[in-house]
């Protein structure tokens, strides 16, 4: 299942770090989201879940003066504890070699820059200077 956690800039750098990331609920299109937005199609409802997780992360960045950042992680089914309407309680730590892509968000939070997993360090880190 795919999932899509809010960040900010530091806390992508500090995941790449470390490798593993401790969170206890990430957005995901759980049966419960896809049942309630039938008009969506799946790829739909992965942007719609990309866009709410943009707008955590502008939360997070604007109290930090940081860059808005959405992971998005292919989340192994073992790990997931709970399911609700639009999130997945986790039971174990997630890690990089579960990221699928960076997002960017811009600051108002609807124009996403896509980046691939072997790039976000890199587009980090040049971005911060």
């Amino acid at each position: 299942m795919r999932g899509y956690a809010a960040m900010t800039a530091t806390e992508v750098l500090e995941f790449a770090r470390t490798r593993t990331l401790e969170i206890t609920d990430i957005y995901a299109p759980t049966s419960s989201f896809i049942a309630s937005h039938t008009d969506l199609d799946e790829e739909e409802v992965e942007y719609a879940l990309t866009l709410v997780a943009a707008e955590d992360a502008l939360e997070l960045a604007a109290a930090d003066s940081n860059a808005a950042c959405v992971l998005a992680f292919e989340i192994p089914e073992s790990a997931i504890s709970a399911r609700h309407d639009m999130s997945v309680s986790l039971s174990a730590a997630l890690t990089w070699h579960d990221v699928q892509c960076m997002f960017a968000v811009d600051d108002n939070g609807e124009d996403l820059t896509w980046f691939a997993p072997q790039e976000i360090e890199s587009a980090l880190s040049e971005s911060a200077r």
